[in-house]
């Protein structure tokens, strides 16, 4: 299936929002039993609740994420959707698979309760809106095993979604003043090291910035990693232990 016509930055944002917040709902051992691994039953009204968008554009959305293949329908009333390209079993679709940081995004609550989620008072409009998502999906994609980080470079990131280095940094601005992400400069080996990270000689080529994806490890770890004013003082510890050893 493909798309009949080139969709608006706000039909696109519609999307992923919509896309981001079924993979979370699929993510779920009740949605499971009911309906199947990787697949999830809800309604327009749902959908609309948690991420105050109208009906129309839940429907342009949805018609979206089906034409390019990310979701497919299964039912109608009420709607049941499979999320395309986690099942390692489907070769013709894996794409591998991510955690999403699930209960950040929901607000720590019950996916069923009556209240709209945190993406809901993400932009509905706009080019760096529409960037914004893609770029924090990218980061997700790339995020470190068993941590919070991602690590990639600027020109990685221009390559990997054709947006300008101007773009990428006015998205990145968007997702940290909506606390969907932090950013820490690298500057050398120990701010990897800080994090227990591995030290490769290419991780340091194009001087990425270290992003870390608020809610992957949840609450109590973001808390005590994911400030500047935190990760100052665990660098310092590190290099006071280091001297010390020298």
């Amino acid at each position: 299936m493909g798309l009949s016509k080139t969709p608006t930055a706000g039909q696109v944002i519609a999307a992923l929002k919509i896309y981001i917040a079924l993979v979370a709902m699929a993510d779920d051992k009740k949605q499971e039993r009911n309906v199947g691994k990787h697949c999830l039953r809800t309604t327009y009204e749902e959908i609309q609740l948690y991420l105050k968008l109208s009906r129309a554009m839940v429907c342009e959305g949805l018609k979206l994420l089906e034409a390019t293949d990310a979701i497919e329908r299964l039912g109608y009333k009420p709607l049941v959707y499979r999320i395309k390209g986690l099942d390692p079993d489907r070769a013709d679709e894996w794409k591998g698979h991510v955690k999403l940081p699930k209960g950040h995004l929901f607000g720590m609550r019950r996916v069923s309760s009556s209240y709209p989620i945190m993406l809901s008072e993400y932009p509905k409009r706009g080019q760096t809106a529409m960037n914004g998502l893609v770029i924090y999906l990218l980061l997700l994609s790339v995020c470190q095993r068993d941590t919070n980080v991602s690590l990639i470079s600027y020109d990685r990131m221009m390559e990997r979604t054709g947006l300008s280095s101007k773009n990428i940094r006015q998205a990145i601005d968007l997702l940290v003043n909506h606390d969907l992400i932090s950013v820490l400069r690298v500057t050398n080996e120990s701010t990897l090291e800080a994090f227990g990270l591995p030290v490769p000689a290419q991780t340091l080529k194009g001087s990425p910035n270290v992003y870390l994806i608020k809610g992957v490890k949840g609450r109590r770890y973001n808390e005590r990693i994911n400030t500047l004013e935190n990760y100052a003082a665990l660098t310092a510890n590190h290099q006071a232990t280091q001297d010390f050893s020298e």
